[in-house]
């Protein structure tokens, strides 16, 4: 027999196991009836920070069933699946990117039976890894590998967040798989879950192996130049390899998974008529303070609990009158700040972590909203907008590399004048950010910091800094599909992820793979 009790607060100065244990055995439960108890979700409550709090919900083995039971516990509901098969004849299938979209989505057609062909315009990861590290050192970029591009897609080099907003029956397949791929069992029950750049690495490694042998099969350092369309319609693509050898391969079906940083991709397809629009997107800076300011803002005495990793935090601030919001964007405990660039002449940064989260600093993208539209009418005036950012910064370096500014110069108008510290590995020119972004986005900073100066201790300080610019939050476009997945004006072509605009982080990506391999190439028995 399976309980649950939910919602149990612990005090993280006792100890945890067998304070549980004495929870369930206080509400009726013999403690020679339990078999097993199993963490469904794990939460830290630190809003009193006199009194740190874990909350747990919890799953309990029982060996014989119990009647009248505790009003605290509750039977759990039975999880019924869908059953689905494949449909037949759906031709030959092209994925295109190996994000997490693009991934799981091939995961999921092999899974099926089919024998899908990845296209990844990057380098297999540890190659990508190199050609990383190589362009720190020498500032020399692989347009096609790099922080945005190769294998694993951009969240690759993140936090390896796994927290998301959405809600669908998908999300437990796609921890089960990065388990069994290597991830730590741990994030199938902690609230805040996160994997890791190191281990993310691994991770999609076993992810490629195991498609490669139920059948798929990949190339990479192959960029697909075109998407060749006759009567609306997918019939080929047009691919380059890295030694610039060209062909054109038939496919009756393409998913589109490409990553948000694919501007080239953007262009090919509006000029083959693929039908787009404008979506909103975030603008700002990196935001890196000392770590242990920010585990103090958020731990109090508590700081150096063992029980305890880096702190995070989640702020926003709402601009009621131009109704705009600022927000913090994937925060990063202990982690660095990277270089983040694709495009020859352009730089801009974001934030990544390891699995141990115990570097030095902490930072988070601290960004406003942009609206749809807001500089210009065309299609792509807001990847327009990026670019001309990340131009901008590259002109004032003469370089790949970052502006910065301490906190309170930014919102006092004064260009900082000592060296400033940071977990950032290139080259750095202080600079007045105001004078780099319109003021609509320097303005709205400022409100949320006076905001922020008043409810989060430390975070507004002499020890926090910005490193700027953060312009690739999420796709400035959106690739417009119908309600089954399908491009309303291509037929065969999927858009899918958060290069399409439908996904943000990877955990929403992968579910959208899996999804709409779901809608598009089976069936749903009843």
């Amino acid at each position: 027999m399976k309980i649950n009790l939910n919602n149990l607060s612990i005090s993280i100065e006792r100890d945890q196991n067998k304070m549980v244990k004495n929870e369930i055995i206080k509400r009726g439960i013999k403690p020679e009836n339990i078999e097993r108890i199993e963490h469904v979700k794990r939460s830290i409550d630190s809003r009193k920070k006199s009194e740190i709090k874990f909350v747990y919900n919890l799953e309990i083995t029982l060996k014989e069933a119990v009647s009248n039971l505790h009003k605290d516990f509750s039977i759990p509901k039975e999880i019924k699946m869908e059953k689905r098969v494949p449909k037949k004849d759906m031709g030959s299938i092209a994925v295109i990117g190996t994000g997490p979209a693009g991934l799981f989505a091939a995961l999921r057609l092999c899974e099926y039976g089919f024998k899908p062909i990845i296209f990844e315009r990057g380098e297999m990861v540890d190659n990508r890894d190199k050609a990383i590290e190589s362009f720190y050192s020498t500032s020399v970029l692989n347009p096609n590998s790099n922080i945005q591009f190769g294998e694993g897609g951009a969240g690759t080099y993140s936090d390896g967040k796994l927290n998301t907003r959405i809600r669908s029956g998908y999300i437990n397949k796609v921890f089960l798989e990065l388990v069994e791929s290597g991830a730590q069992e741990n994030i199938l029950w902690d609230y805040k879950p996160h994997v890791g750049t190191d281990i993310l690495k691994v991770v999609v490694k076993n992810i490629r192996e195991k498609i490669k042998s139920l059948g798929g099969e990949f190339h990479f350092n192959t960029l697909v130049e075109n998407v060749v369309i006759l009567n609306n319609k997918v019939v080929a693509l047009d691919i380059r390899d890295k030694f610039g050898n060209k062909e054109r391969l038939p496919f009756d079906r393409v998913l589109m998974g490409v990553g948000h940083s694919a501007r080239d991709t953007y262009k090919m397809l509006h000029k083959n008529g693929v039908f787009m629009e404008n979506k909103a997107f975030a603008v700002g800076a990196r935001i890196e303070h000392p770590r242990k300011d920010i585990d103090e803002m958020q731990y109090g005495k508590f700081v150096n609990h063992p029980l305890l990793e880096a702190a995070t935090y989640n702020l926003a601030y709402n601009n009621r009158e131009e109704e705009r919001g600022i927000f913090s964007f994937c925060m990063c405990p202990g982690g660095v700040i990277v270089n983040a660039a694709s495009e020859t002449g352009g730089t801009l940064v974001n934030g990544m972590s390891y699995s141990t989260r115990d570097g030095e600093f902490s930072n988070s993208a601290l960004v406003v909203g942009i609206k749809e539209n807001e500089f210009g009418d065309e299609l792509f005036s807001g990847m327009k907008f990026q670019e001309s950012i990340e131009r901008k910064t590259f002109e004032l370096i003469n370089n790949y590399g970052a502006l910065t500014q301490n906190v309170l110069d930014f919102m006092n108008n004064k260009t900082t004048t000592r060296q400033l510290k940071s977990s950032y590995p290139m080259e750095m020119k202080n600079y007045d950010l105001n004078n780099l972004f319109p003021e609509v986005i320097s303005n709205n900073m400022k409100y949320a910091m006076k905001h922020w100066e008043k409810t989060q201790r430390n975070f507004i300080s002499k020890n926090a800094n910005l490193i700027a610019p953060e312009t690739r939050t999420s796709a400035p476009v959106r690739i417009t599909r119908n309600e089954f997945g399908e491009s309303i004006s291509t037929k065969g072509l999927y858009p899918i992820g958060e290069g399409a605009g439908y996904a943000g982080g990877i955990v929403s990506a992968a579910v959208d793979g899996l999804k709409i391999v779901d809608y598009i190439f089976t069936d749903l028995v009843d």
